[in-house]
């Protein structure tokens, strides 16, 4: 039964915290593990300290809805709502929910935030002893949204200039976007037979942006001497060996695999599947094959209809195609991560060479002073940037999840049973009509009062280990 099925107030769901727990475990296959094998993944130590989030739902039916209760009746997807906004407010400043996670650091020095992030608490790389070495945050540098400019400094703005006339029909004679931006004002416009259309949205900055001018009338295969400067040659023949080809007159090396491709017939979502060097025929030079969504998912048909995903089979003078790296860079980015930090990579801990400037780091700011690397949080883009000396480096982000992740997430400590037993019940009070006030302002001090214990519970403070701490607290300090 899921946490949102139904449940009968009469009949309570049998197991949970409710009910008498049976304690004759069983030894052998906790320490084994289903497969017989400790520590293979399917062992599931230490679990006796949780309950499950369904378990919690089910005990709070049995013990706070029904006759002569606060609540009468609720439904069962009532509970499990605020039941899961409870656990996510918990897992915010109560409960132990920080996580785990390690990746090496790439060339291009940047690492997507996990799945499941909420907000950081550290981020560290691993050094050769195997020890966590914490990275700073920066406040200084970001990776801001930058935009194309023209060399008066205005901003630059996309020109689309294509006019797809279908059989000389004038209701076809229309003009479509096909640059990097796309502000789909001109679909479905009539417009007249020269305008151009400028896009509302200004250009970003990209890495690498290749633009390539066709000056050639519209035909399928330009074959004349005059026409070499034209650069686009495909065919929508699926038997042919130029099938799904772009070739330019020229080279163009900042081609690359991946990168997407915007032009005049070209479909959305169109990027380049390879690159190669064309050596005969008009076009010599650099030539790419195209790929997209729908063309590919059209070859996996039993019969495909070789027409989804295919560019139109016309070129249009004075226009252009397109070939970009999409992945959004500013020179404030392309500043920060070529800039080689002055650090100390050796791992031997009793190195002096980390105190030669003993007596001479007067007015240095604290934030500064550690030689580890730094790193950013782009939460615009959900990536994280490292600095240069992070570079194939072992990184470790802990960070903070609401726990709703996963089923094996969804459970909470015994600890704090009793405050989401309160959390739940205030937030189910306090949404009912007909509740007396002063029973709302109860449970509201109720809730805050089980936190607050849950929270001393979940400190874990071991007087050995504090005293330990406070023992360092006698050595003189100069300032």
């Amino acid at each position: 039964m899921g946490l949102l099925d139904g449940v009968s107030q009469n009949n309570p769901p049998v197991g949970g915290a409710g009910q008498l727990i049976d304690l004759g475990l069983d030894s052998k296959i906790y320490y084994e593990g289903e497969d017989g094998i400790q520590q293979t993944g399917t062992s599931n130590y230490g679990n006796y300290q949780f309950v499950s989030l369904e378990d919690i739902i089910n005990s709070f039916l049995v013990a706070y809805v029904g006759e002569d209760k606060l609540i009468s009746k609720i439904k069962r997807t009532d509970v499990a709502f605020h039941a899961q906004r409870s656990l996510a407010e918990l897992s915010f400043d109560t409960l132990k929910s920080t996580k785990s996670f390690e990746l090496e650091v790439p060339p291009s020095l940047v690492l997507p935030l996990p799945q499941d992030y909420i907000h950081y608490t550290a981020v560290s790389f691993i050094d050769n002893a195997g020890i966590k070495r914490k990275l700073q945050p920066i406040s200084k540098s970001s990776n801001p949204i930058a935009y194309q400019q023209n060399t008066d400094g205005t901003l630059k703005f996309e020109t689309n200039t294509w006019k797809n006339n279908i059989l000389g029909h004038p209701q076809f004679e229309k003009y479509v976007e096909y640059g990097i931006t796309k502000s789909y004002d001109s679909f479905g416009n009539q417009l007249a037979f020269n305008n151009n259309f400028v896009s509302k949205t200004p250009l970003r900055q990209y890495p690498v942006e290749t633009r390539i001018d066709v000056t050639g009338p519209t035909r399928v295969n330009p074959g004349n001497g005059n026409n070499n400067t034209n650069y686009i040659f495909y065919t929508g023949n699926p038997n042919s060996a130029f099938d799904m080809q772009i070739r330019f007159h020229g080279d163009y090396p900042d081609i690359a695999v991946g990168q997407a491709v915007f032009g005049p017939g070209i479909p959305e979502n169109t990027t380049v599947a390879s690159v190669f060097e064309a050596t005969t025929g008009n076009y010599r030079g650099t030539a790419i094959t195209i790929t997209n969504p729908a063309y590919e998912a059209d070859l996996l048909l039993d019969v495909p209809t070789n027409t989804a995903g295919r560019p139109e089979t016309t070129m249009q003078a004075n226009t252009q195609v397109i070939v970009v790296d999409l992945n959004t860079e500013s020179n404030s980015w392309q500043k920060y991560k070529s800039h080689t930090p002055s650090t100390t990579t050796s791992d031997d801990y009793e190195d002096d060479d980390r105190f030669q400037a003993e007596g001479r780091r007067y007015g240095i700011d604290p934030q500064y002073a550690q030689d580890n690397g730094s790193y950013y949080i782009d939460t615009n883009t959900g990536l994280i940037h490292f600095s240069s000396n992070i570079n194939s480096k072992t990184i470790v982000l802990d960070y903070i999840s609401d726990s709703l992740g996963t089923e094996k997430e969804m459970k909470l400590h015994k600890f704090a049973e009793k405050a989401m037993y309160m959390c739940i019940a205030y937030a189910i009070l306090s949404t009912r009509a007909n509740v007396q006030e002063y029973v709302v302002r109860r449970f509201k001090k109720d809730m805050f009062a089980a936190v607050r214990l849950a929270k001393l519970r979940l400190s874990n403070l071991k007087l050995e280990e504090l005293t330990q701490i406070l023992r360092g607290k006698s050595k003189q300090i100069k300032h």
